[in-house]
């Protein structure tokens, strides 16, 4: 269905004009500050913090660390030409309302092919892994995070905001808005797509999740290969980031609820 409405057809547009300056150090100093800043920085502060549960801990790292992101983001944004800049959230000739409302409404309704993909390659890697490993995956670290602060109404409310609104942003930017916009500059659309993803799902990697991973690795894998596919698409980081939000959104409902 989603071939026949013409989904998987690119739109052509002149190139937007601009590079990135310093397109890797965007990526590097973001991970280096998910990673090692904002953990180091709590471990500093944890005698001045009024940390009592594991939950008010994972609140406040997740805090701490979109914090130092987006102000790291913003320095980095700064030292980018404008019009390089613009052109990364959306194409100069897509510069419309009508475009902005057809973006994001394009990426809410992806969900429809994303979820379904993404959710069945998840499922067989998770059986797969079972056959071979005989070990039942554990819960995800974003799972453990809800279900520790759902008691809470203010930490679930953080949470919510943190994992629907702001955490789209920043990945889309990063991951979509330098990461594949470089990526794109150095090889075909293809491989950008396919080596973007690749980073994407690396990046959730996490050693406490053991043989989780694996399905982990294959659902971000796919679920990235649509948000950079729709990138590619649109030529505007709303339409991946609606998507993004789209699919935590009903995740954390699915969490939550279950």
């Amino acid at each position: 269905m989603a071939d026949r409405l013409h989904f998987f057809r690119v739109k052509v547009l002149p190139p937007a004009g601009g590079k990135l300056r310093y397109p890797i150090l965007g990526v590097i100093g973001y991970l280096l500050i998910f990673f090692l800043g904002a953990p180091l920085l709590i471990h500093l502060l944890s005698g001045y913090l009024p940390i009592n549960s594991p939950a008010v801990m994972m609140t406040t790292l997740q805090m701490v660390s979109l914090a130092l992101t987006l102000l790291y983001l913003l320095g980095f944004s700064l030292m980018q030409e404008r019009a390089t800049l613009r052109a990364i959230w959306i194409h100069p000739e897509r510069s419309r309302l009508t475009c902005l409302c057809e973006d994001f409404g394009l990426g809410i309704v992806t969900w429809l092919v994303a979820f379904p993909v993404t959710l069945a390659l998840g499922q067989l890697a998770e059986l797969v892994t079972y056959i071979i490993t005989g070990k039942e995956g554990i819960d995800q670290l974003a799972i453990r995070f809800l279900k520790l602060v759902k008691e809470s109404p203010s930490l679930l409310t953080i949470a919510l905001v943190a994992i629907v609104v702001i955490a789209p942003v920043i990945e889309e930017l990063v991951f979509r808005g330098f990461l594949y916009t470089y990526l794109r500059q150095k090889m075909s659309k293809m491989g950008a797509i396919l080596l973007s993803s690749l980073i994407f799902a690396i990046f959730h990697f996490s050693p406490q999740q053991g043989v989780s991973n694996v399905p982990l690795l294959f659902s971000l894998f796919t679920f990235s290969f649509f948000l950079a596919f729709l990138y590619e698409r649109q030529r505007s980081l709303l339409a991946p980031i609606a998507l993004h939000m789209t699919f935590n959104s009903i995740s954390v409902i699915r969490i939550i609820l279950t």
